[in-house]
C-alpha cells in the first residue's frame, strides 16, 4: 500500500510504501487522528515535516503535527508522525465575534465554516482550497448561539446534540479540501427499511469484544441559567428520571446574550427566542455527561459483514451478545483502521466511548 506526502498547498511530495504501522482513527462527532510509524531514513526525514498532508484516500488523509525520533535497542533509528484528520484544521478558527442563528443544523454548520475559513473578513484568515460540499438539505433545526467559540469544538457540540456527522475530504485532482455533512444509515434489526447489520459473537463476525457501561460521570437534568442576577436571572432546565434515577447538573450561561439588534439598536428578546439558546447549550453540557455505553470490537473482515459495504462509521447498528443478556441498537461512533506489514485490521466504536483526560479537561474548564 502507498501513502502520499502533499504539502500543506496540496502539491505532491513523493510517496512511500514502506512503513512498520499506519493506524488512522475516524471518528463521527469529532476529528479523526493517526500515527504512522516508519524508519528515519534521509528520504522519509525530508518528506515528513510538520503540516505536510499524508494521503490514502480521500477520507482517509490527515496533516502531520508532531514527530518523534528514536533509535530502538538494535540501534535502528525511527521516526513516528502524528496528526489529525483534515478537519483538525477547524480548530485553529476560533468565532470571531457572536453568532445568533435559529434554522437548519446543516446550514449553521455550513456558515459557521464559511464565515471562519472560506470567506471571512479578514483575508488572512481564509483556509486556500477549502470549500463546502454539496448541501444535503437535512430537515434538523436548531436554536444557536455562539460568542468567541473554536470553529471545531462549536462543530463538535452540534454534532453531538443532533446527530448529524461532519467531514473533510480530499478531492486530489481538484486540489481542495470539502467539508461535508453526512448521516450513518439506520441498520438496526427493526428498522424495516433495509437489511439489518447485527454484530454478534453468535454470528461469529467479532473476534474480540470489550463492553463497557457506566454512569460514574453521568448526568440528565440541567438547571441553565443565562443572564440577570438573583431572583431576576433568566433560567430553564431539563429534566429526565426521578429519584435516584435523576441526576443534576448546573449549566453557567451567562454569556448568552438577551439582546438583539433592530434597525441599528439593542432590544431585549423575548423568552421564546431567549429560552431555546439556553437549551441547547443545556443540551451540549449534558452531551458531555452521557450514560456510558461502548462495545469495543475488533470486528472479523472475513465474516459475513463487509466494511463501507455492510457497515461504515455513523451507521446505526444491532450488537447481540445472548451470552451476556445484551441487545444493544447503537451508533458506530469510531473506527480504527490498521494497516502493517501482516495486512489490513479494523477495530470497531459502538456507542459512547469513554470520556479521555482530555474530555474531562474540558467539561472543567467549560
Amino acid at each position: 500500500m502507498d501513502l502520499y506526502i502533499y504539502s500543506k498547498d496540496l502539491v505532491m511530495l513523493g510517496a512511500v510504501d514502506m512503513f512498520t504501522s499506519f493506524i488512522f482513527t475516524k471518528n463521527y462527532h469529532k476529528a479523526g487522528r493517526f500515527e504512522l510509524h516508519l524508519s528515519a531514513n534521509e528520504k522519509n526525514l525530508d518528506l515528513f515535516k510538520r503540516g505536510n498532508i499524508i494521503y490514502k484516500d480521500s477520507e482517509t488523509v490527515g496533516y502531520i503535527e508532531t514527530i518523534k525520533l528514536t533509535i530502538n535497542k538494535e540501534g535502528k533509528e525511527m521516526m513516528t508522525c502524528v496528526g489529525k484528520a483534515l478537519i483538525g484544521y477547524l480548530g485553529q478558527r476560533i468565532n470571531w465575534g457572536r453568532i445568533d442563528y435559529n434554522g437548519s443544523t446543516e446550514i449553521l454548520m455550513r456558515e459557521l465554516i464559511e464565515d471562519s475559513a472560506i470567506n471571512p473578513s479578514n483575508p488572512d484568515r481564509k483556509i486556500h482550497n477549502l470549500i463546502l460540499g454539496g448541501l444535503q438539505a437535512y430537515n434538523d433545526t436548531i436554536n444557536y448561539q455562539n460568542s468567541y467559540g473554536n470553529i471545531l469544538d462549536c462543530l463538535e457540540n452540534i454534532s453531538n446534540t443532533s446527530g448529524l456527522g461532519f467531514r473533510n475530504v480530499l478531492d486530489i485532482s481538484e486540489k481542495k479540501v470539502i467539508f461535508e455533512t453526512y448521516k450513518g444509515i439506520d441498520r438496526t434489526i427493526g428498522n424495516g427499511l433495509i437489511a439489518p447489520c447485527i454484530f454478534s459473537r453468535d454470528f461469529e463476525n467479532i473476534l474480540e469484544q470489550e463492553y463497557f457501561e457506566s454512569i460514574n460521570n453521568y448526568k440528565n437534568t440541567a438547571l441553565i441559567a443565562g443572564t440577570g442576577e438573583d431572583e431576576e436571572r433568566r433560567t430553564t432546565e431539563i429534566e429526565e428520571g426521578q429519584g435516584l434515577d435523576r441526576h443534576e447538573l448546573f449549566v453557567d450561561a451567562r454569556d448568552i446574550n438577551d439582546q438583539k439588534e433592530v434597525n441599528d439598536e439593542f432590544v431585549d428578546i423575548t423568552d421564546n427566542e431567549y429560552l431555546p439558546l439556553l437549551i441547547q447549550r443545556g443540551r451540549e453540557k449534558l452531551a458531555e455527561y452521557k450514560q456510558i455505553e461502548t462495545f469495543d470490537s475488533k470486528v472479523d473482515l472475513n465474516a459475513n459483514k463487509i466494511y463501507k459495504e455492510d457497515f461504515d462509521l455513523g451507521d446505526i447498528v444491532t450488537v447481540v451478545d445472548e451470552k451476556w443478556g445484551l441487545q444493544v441498537d447503537t451508533r458506530i461512533t469510531e473506527v480504527t483502521e490498521v494497516y502493517e506489514e501482516k495486512g489490513f485490521d479494523i477495530r470497531v466504536v459502538f456507542g459512547n466511548n469513554i470520556p479521555t483526560l482530555i474530555d474531562k479537561l474540558r467539561q472543567v474548564i467549560n
